[in-house]
């Protein structure tokens, strides 16, 4: 098995790749990952309750605990 491994910003969609002479006539995997991460230009919104249901909702304790963990599927 040979591997050859590229570096390269990409600046278009299309991406052109040279590779060696033994790659040619041969099936071969191609993989293309992300090296740093997508930071989105805007900050997460906080979401926030629909108006009509402020003070109509009240909390009655812990729900999760009230219920065997087997009720829930949790294992």
């Amino acid at each position: 098995m040979q591997i050859q491994r590229i570096l390269q910003t990409v600046d278009t969609q299309n991406l052109v790749i040279q590779v060696p002479e033994s790659f040619v006539n041969r099936q071969v995997e191609i993989l293309v990952i992300t090296l740093d991460e997508y930071a989105p230009n805007s900050p997460q919104r906080r979401r926030v309750p629909p108006q009509q249901l402020a003070g109509r909702v009240k909390e009655k304790g812990d729900v999760i605990s009230s219920v065997p963990a087997e009720d829930w599927g949790i294992h």
